[in-house]
C-alpha cells in the first residue's frame, strides 16, 4: 500500500437522483490505493450508479466524488485518464475488429497503441489470436475479455469492474480471477460488483454492502466475516434423536435430518469446546463430522436482511488528502483523441459505401435521367441556362444536407442505443473535441457525396465550375450546419422514429419546396411569398450562384445566413454537450 494516505477514490456525502428516486444516498467512502474493494448488493442497490459517478457517466446531485484527490467533475480530463471501467453491459461497435476496437479506445486517450503492448494486452487476456476478428464474431467470454482489454489500455491506476464475470465459464472466471490479482499486485485499484460471492471472498480485501443507496458496512473482509459469520459443526449420529437434550440445547445445539444431524454454531469469539464437551458427556455416537467456516455469502444475506434502508455506515474519518499526480505512462498526444473520434466516424461509413456513397449517386443519376431529360426536354432553359444544369445546385444541397445530417445522427444515436457512448463518456475528450470528431465526420461525408454528386451530373451537363471556392464554402458551412442539427437531434432523440421525424417531415420538404426543381420565376407572387420564408431556399440560391453563377438573391444573403446557422448550431451542439444531456445522467 503507498504510505501517501491520500484514497484512490474518495466520496463525500454523494447523491444521486432521478426525479423523486433517490439512488445513491449521502454516501461517504474512501477506497484504498492499491486494495481490492468488493462492493456488494443486491440489483438496484446503487453499485452500477455510484461508479458511474466515478468514472464520468453521470453526474451527482450533491456531494463530491474525488479521484486521487482531483474532483472528478471540475478535473475531469485528468481524473478519467485514472480510471478504467469494464461495464456490465457488453457494448462494441459490430463495424471494427478487436485490434481496432482498441486502438480506438487507446486513441481517445490521446495514447498511439504500440504494436508491443497491443501484444501484451491481447496475449494476457487470450485474445491473441483473435485480433483482426470483428467484434460482433466473439463468443461471450471473449467479449468479456475484450471489455477488459478496452479498460486497461490507457494503464489506469484506478480500475472498476463491473459484474466483470458475468455470464461467463468457470474456467474463464479463473482466468480472470488470476489476472485481478496480478494487477493488483503490480498497485492497480480494483472495485470490484459481482454477484458471485465467491469471487468477492477470493479477491478482495475489504468489503462494502450497499442496500437502496445507502452503504450498511465497510470492513475488512476478515474482519467481517469473525463479526458476523459463524462456523458450524455438523455431526452424523448412529441413531436418530427425538429431541435434543437440555444440556446441548443451552449450548444452541439444533437437530436436522429428521433427528440424524445435530448442528452446533459459534458467532464472533466464541469457543465450540464447550458444545463439544456437552455432546461428549452425552455419550451420543457418531458417525461423521462435517466443518463449516464462515462464508461470506451467509454474511451477506444476514447483513441485507436485518439492515434497514435507515441503517447507514459508520462515519469514517478524514485522511489527509491532497492532490496526487495523474502522468500517464505512455507519451500523450494532446490532438489524437479527436483526430481518432473523427477517423473512426469516417471508417464506420466508409465500411458501408453502398449505403453511404453509392445510394446517392445512383438517386443523382436517377434524378438527371427522370426531372433532367423528361421535364428539360420541355421547359429547355431555366433562368437563362438548360434546366439540366439549373437542377445541379439544387441536387449537391440536397445531397450535402442529408449526408451531414444522417451521418451524425444515425452515428451517435447507433451509440446510445448500443451501449458503445460509453466508450466516449470515460475518456478524458472535451466537449468540443467530442462535438469536432462528429460534426469533421459529418462534414467529410458530406463533401464526399457532394463532390461524387456534382462528378455525376458533370457526366451529363459538362463541368463548368463559375465559383469553385465559393461553392466549397458554401458547401462546408452548409454541412457543419446540419451535422450539428444531427447531433442535436440523436442527443435529443430516444427512438429511430424521433431521429427520422426530422429529416423526413421537414429538411426534405423544406429542401424540395426551396427550389431544388423550380425557379422562383415560375411562381405566381403569392408563392414565391412563401418560399422567401423558406431558409433552405437562400442555400440553395447561394450554391446556385456557386455553381452556374445565377441567383434570384444576393449571395452574400444567402452564405450570411449559411454562417449564422451553422454558429448557432454549432454552439446548441457544444453547449448540450457540455451540460451532458441525455449522455451523463
Amino acid at each position: 500500500m503507498p504510505t501517501d494516505l491520500t484514497p484512490a477514490v474518495r466520496l463525500r456525502n454523494a447523491t444521486k437522483r432521478y426525479g423523486s428516486f433517490t439512488a445513491l444516498d449521502d454516501v461517504s467512502l474512501d477506497i484504498r490505493r492499491g486494495e481490492v474493494f468488493g462492493l456488494l448488493g443486491p440489483n438496484g442497490a446503487g453499485k452500477t450508479t455510484l461508479i458511474s459517478l466515478v468514472a464520468g457517466i453521470a453526474r451527482p446531485t450533491a456531494g463530491r466524488i474525488e479521484v486521487l484527490g482531483h474532483d472528478v467533475v471540475r478535473e475531469y480530463r485528468l481524473t478519467r485518464r485514472a480510471v478504467g471501467l469494464v461495464p456490465q453491459e457488453i457494448n462494441f461497435d459490430p463495424f471494427f475488429t478487436v485490434e481496432e476496437t482498441l486502438s480506438f479506445q487507446a486513441g481517445y486517450f490521446g495514447i498511439h497503441l504500440t504494436e508491443e503492448r497491443l501484444v501484451e494486452l491481447l496475449s494476457a487476456l487470450g485474445l491473441l489470436d483473435k485480433r483482426r476478428a470483428n467484434t460482433r464474431a466473439l463468443s461471450g467470454g471473449m467479449k468479456r475479455r475484450l471489455l477488459i482489454a478496452k479498460a486497461l489500455v490507457h494503464r489506469p491506476p484506478v480500475l472498476f469492474l463491473d459484474e466483470p464475470t458475468a455470464g461467463v465459464d468457470v474456467e474463464l472466471r479463473r482466468d480472470l480471477w488470476v489476472y485481478v490479482r496480478k494487477l493488483s499486485g503490480q498497485g492497480t485499484t480494483i472495485v470490484l460488483t459481482t454477484h458471485y460471492l465467491e469471487e468477492a471472498e477470493e479477491l478482495a480485501d475489504r468489503i462494502g454492502v450497499i442496500k437502496n443507496g445507502r452503504l450498511l458496512v465497510v470492513e475488512d473482509k476478515q474482519a467481517l466475516l469473525a463479526r458476523y459469520g459463524k462456523r458450524t459443526v455438523r455431526l452424523r449420529l448412529q441413531e436418530p434423536m427425538p429431541e435434543v437434550p437440555q444440556r446441548l440445547l443451552a449450548a444452541g445445539a439444533e437437530l436436522h435430518d429428521e433427528g440424524r444431524s445435530l448442528v452446533l454454531s459459534a458467532g464472533a469469539g466464541q469457543s465450540l469446546v464447550a458444545p463439544l464437551r456437552a455432546v461428549a458427556s452425552e455419550g451420543l455416537l457418531v458417525d461423521d463430522v462435517q466443518t463449516r467456516e464462515p462464508r461470506l455469502e451467509s454474511v451477506i444475506i444476514e447483513l441485507l436482511r436485518d439492515h434497514d434502508s435507515a441503517h447507514s455506515a459508520p462515519a469514517i474519518d478524514d485522511v489527509p488528502s491532497h492532490p496526487v499526480p495523474i502522468v500517464s505512462a505512455d507519451p500523450v498526444d494532446p490532438t489524437l483523441g479527436a483526430r481518432t473520434l473523427y477517423r473512426k466516424e469516417v471508417k464506420r461509413f466508409l465500411r458501408v459505401p453502398g449505403q453511404t456513397v453509392l445510394s446517392p449517386l445512383i438517386t443523382t443519376a436517377l434524378y438527371f435521367l427522370v426531372f433532367g431529360y423528361s421535364l428539360g426536354g420541355r421547359l429547355r432553359e431555366v433562368d437563362g441556362v438548360s434546366y439540366s444544369r439549373f437542377l445541379v445546385p439544387g441536387l449537391v444541397m440536397l445531397s450535402l444536407i442529408n449526408n451531414s445530417f444522417l451521418n451524425t445522427s444515425s452515428s451517435l444515436f447507433i451509440m446510445k442505443l448500443q451501449g458503445t457512448v460509453v466508450d466516449l463518456l470515460v475518456t478524458p475528450l472535451s466537449y468540443l473535441e467530442i462535438l469536432g470528431g462528429f460534426v469533421g465526420a459529418g462534414c467529410t461525408r458530406a463533401l464526399l457525396v457532394g463532390v461524387l454528386t456534382w462528378g455525376t451530373a458533370a457526366l451529363f451537363v459538362g463541368p463548368a465550375l463559375p465559383h469553385p471556392f465559393l461553392a466549397l464554402a458554401a458547401a462546408f458551412l452548409v454541412s457543419a450546419c446540419f451535422a450539428a442539427c444531427g447531433l442535436i437531434v440523436a442527443l435529443w432523440a430516444d427512438k429511430f422514429e424521433q431521429v427520422n421525424f426530422l429529416p423526413t417531415f421537414v429538411i426534405t420538404p423544406l429542401t424540395f419546396l426551396g427550389g431544388v426543381f423550380y425557379s422562383a420565376t415560375m411562381l405566381s407572387p403569392r408563392f414565391q411569398a412563401l418560399l422567401h420564408l423558406n431558409p433552405i431556399y437562400y442555400l440553395i440560391e447561394a450554391m446556385r450562384f456557386a455553381l452556374i453563377g445565377r441567383s434570384h438573391v444576393p449571395p452574400a444573403t444567402g452564405f450570411g445566413l449559411m454562417a449564422l446557422l451553422a454558429v448557432a448550431m454549432l454552439g446548441v451542439a457544444l453547449e448540450l454537450l457540455r451540460r451532458g444531456y441525455k449522455l451523463r445522467t
